[in-house]
């Protein structure tokens, strides 16, 4: 549905919405030569572009942001997988004991050593900008409020709890837009190697100088990589590659597009110049290992003995008030010019939208209540153990909890932080955390059903519905 949030106060108007019929048909997209096995012969595993993403959500959910803006965000890579609601409401994590004194990660269980249950996001702002009208159209789909689970057409959908709200933005990248102020991360995936130098010296400024998120994600490609193909001399590089178009070097780039692919050298001073011009810390990584991985030297006075990534990562932490002043790039609207209503607006709006919830969160039943669903469930199985997480995926139960997981664990005898919600006397179910697995409960009186099978053929064998007692899973 459209969505009907209100305008921050002292915004500028929203400027009129594109009509789908103005946007061009959805471009191919190009893949980097670094990707292409049969032209360097390295692998990735998972695939570059998937390590990238699973990269960026793991800082996301780890930092705990509630809202999103993705720039450059091209068909949408990120945007598929930012859409997708979180399991339950939004509520503090499940953390152990050991734990409760740390930092709080927006995840629903944070186990003794690992984000037990699967870290998950919580936001509900969602907004992405891009300056190619051929990526319009694949973006809106995903931003748009889905179809609904009911369809024959659509699979099967996971509840969603809470609203989000999501905007698509048409234009430069370089260009300011009050409405995408107040955003906690801006995610910038492989797109300052895309900008003319005269958009990348307006980067910093923009992004850090003037949105000022708390949190600011870059990856870039690592040009140290590119000289590490193992097939590049076979192959001859240079003419399957692309020479910088700009004429600033000599390099032979990955793709078509790119103005620019920097040494882990290059980016280093890059980022920590931007940081300190804006007052953020940064902390510098990367991702993709190939099959045939390549390492820094032993004297490299920055990266010894590290492995060279094919992608480089820069995570920006808002620390201090910036050295630079980034007045330059905010306008405003003076008295005497009521009369604007953004028909000259430097980026156009493609979609506005609310995600509403799919489901009600009512009132929570009782602790044994639950427990006996929890105990039918079981039984049905034939399983005296399983993954508070597979259980948590039958809709009877979450919505028993009006979608409180907290609340579910509490009412198992609680783990951790989380207290057991009726107090004295041994419970019938226990939660534990299973190393490498996450939280589980166990039926302390389960008694497993034994069926007679016949191995003879023709004989008919009947199959449990349900986790495995073995696996404690599908």
């Amino acid at each position: 549905m459209p969505s009907d949030i209100p305008e921050r106060q002292g915004t500028p108007g929203t400027p009129p919405k594109l009509s789908p019929s103005t946007l061009p048909a959805a471009a191919d997209l190009e893949v980097s030569k670094v990707e292409e096995e049969d032209v360097t012969g390295v692998v990735f595993s998972p695939e570059l572009w998937m390590q990238r993403r699973s990269w960026a959500m793991d800082v996301l959910r780890n930092e705990g942001v509630r809202s999103v803006l993705d720039i450059g965000c091209g068909p949408g890579a990120l945007l598929e997988t930012l859409v997708v609601p979180p399991s339950s409401v939004y509520e503090e994590p499940i953390r152990s004991l050991a734990k409760a004194k740390g930092s709080h990660l927006p995840s629903p269980v944070d186990s003794l050593d690992e984000l037990a249950e699967g870290s998950e996001l919580f936001i509900d702002r969602l907004a992405a900008l891009d300056p190619s009208p051929s990526y319009m159209p694949p973006a809106l789909s995903i931003m748009s409020t889905p179809p609904s689970p009911t369809s024959s057409f659509s699979p099967a959908a996971q509840p969603r709890w809470e609203p989000l709200h999501t905007e698509l933005w048409l234009g430069g990248i370089e260009k300011y837009n009050a409405r995408l102020e107040g955003y906690e991360a801006i995610t910038c995936l492989e797109v300052i190697e895309h900008l003319d130098p005269n958009v990348l010296s307006r980067f910093g400024v923009v992004t850090m100088g003037t949105y000022r998120p708390r949190l600011l994600l870059v990856t870039t490609p690592n040009f140290d990589f590119n000289a590490k193909f193992p097939r590049a001399a076979d192959h001859d590089f240079a003419k399957v590659g692309f020479m910088d178009p700009t004429g600033r070097t000599e390099r032979v780039f990955r793709h078509s597009d790119h103005k620019l692919e920097m040494t882990s050298g290059e980016f280093r001073e890059w980022a920590t110049s931007a940081a300190a011009d804006w007052g953020y810390d940064v902390e510098l990584g990367g991702v993709g290992i190939s099959n045939k991985p390549s390492y820094y030297p032993a004297d490299d006075p920055h990266l010894p003995n590290q492995p060279i990534y094919a992608t480089q990562t820069a995570i920006f932490r808002l620390e201090a008030l910036p050295a630079r002043s980034p007045r330059s790039v905010r306008s405003s609207q003076l008295p005497f010019m009521p009369g604007s209503k953004e028909s000259s607006h430097s980026h156009k709006l493609a979609g506005k939208f609310v995600h509403p919830p799919t489901v009600e969160a009512k009132t929570k039943l009782l602790p044994e209540q639950v427990v006996d669903m929890v105990k039918e469930t079981l039984a049905q199985w034939n399983v005296g153990q399983v993954s508070i997480g597979e259980l948590w995926a039958r809709s009877d139960i979450s919505l028993a909890c009006a979608g409180s997981k907290r609340y579910f664990v509490s009412c198992l005898g609680g783990w951790g932080d989380c207290p057991p919600a009726r107090q004295g006397g041994a419970g019938e179910c226990e939660v534990y955390n299973e190393r490498g697995q996450g939280l589980s409960v166990r039926w302390k009186s389960f008694q497993p059903v034994t069926t007679e099978r016949h191995q003879s053929w023709g004989s008919e064998q009947r199959e449990l519905e349900g986790p495995s007692e073995k696996t404690g899973g599908w």
